[in-house]
């Protein structure tokens, strides 16, 4: 989108980029637009190319820009945004700053985190619940620690806010049932039980935070 607005209004992209905006680009802005009070986690900027815009702040300054006026909003001031029934075609700048980027970074892994595992059967149980990821993640642990946690032990590392007895349990029976999750008795006491990862499972959340690792490494080095 930046190589459009470069070419079609270059003096305009020249003086934005300029400013240190990191990206440009051209937006049709709907008639009778009405954006209440809001904010911006940047700094944005916007060149009226056509039509009108009306902008008041929280200190109640107002401004009407029409064709050729230029305005810049700094991250974090309150203000509103207004068109008249023609709408508007704008040059719109975003300027974040270095903190502001790497919380999108952050932001982005997490939720990379929990989208399903980009579509692994696997990954997806495992997120679908926060009852569930305590739990697959409590059972891998298992594998480095060697400390094998009774169904009691697995419950009660639940916090109640999160699902009941009941819930937990019939979580880890559909674990069970799918074969992600293996069922074992103690030798020494029949009415003991404790669980542990079906191999697929263990693997599959073993590589999935090797990717996690990395990701957070590039982020450390992002902020270094």
């Amino acid at each position: 989108m930046s190589n459009k607005v470069e070419t079609l209004y270059p003096k305009q992209f020249k003086r934005i980029k300029e400013l240190g905006y990191d990206t440009i680009e051209i937006r049709n802005l709907e008639p009778n637009l009405d954006l209440d009070f809001h904010v911006h986690p940047f700094k944005a900027c916007m060149y009226i190319i056509d039509g009108e815009v009306k902008i008041e702040d929280a200190n109640k300054k107002k401004y009407h820009l029409k064709k050729g006026d230029f305005i810049s909003v700094d991250g974090d001031d309150f203000h509103n945004e207004k068109t008249s029934s023609k709408g508007a075609k704008v040059i719109y700048g975003k300027k974040f700053d270095s903190g502001r980027i790497n919380n999108l970074d952050v932001v982005n892994s997490s939720l990379d985190a929990l989208y399903l595992g980009d579509n692994n059967k696997f990954i997806s149980y495992l997120t679908k619940t926060p009852v569930a990821y305590i739990i697959y993640l409590t059972l891998y642990k298992q594998y480095y620690s060697e400390e094998w946690h009774s169904q009691e032990e697995i419950i009660n590392l639940v916090p109640r806010l999160y699902g009941s007895r009941s819930t937990i349990i019939n979580l880890i029976n559909e674990g069970i049932d799918a074969g992600y999750i293996i069922k074992r008795i103690t030798s020494s006491d029949k009415r003991s039980v404790y669980y542990e990862l079906e191999f697929n499972m263990y693997k599959a959340i073993d590589e999935w935070i090797i990717q996690r690792k990395v990701s957070f490494k590039n982020l450390i080095k992002l902020n270094n």
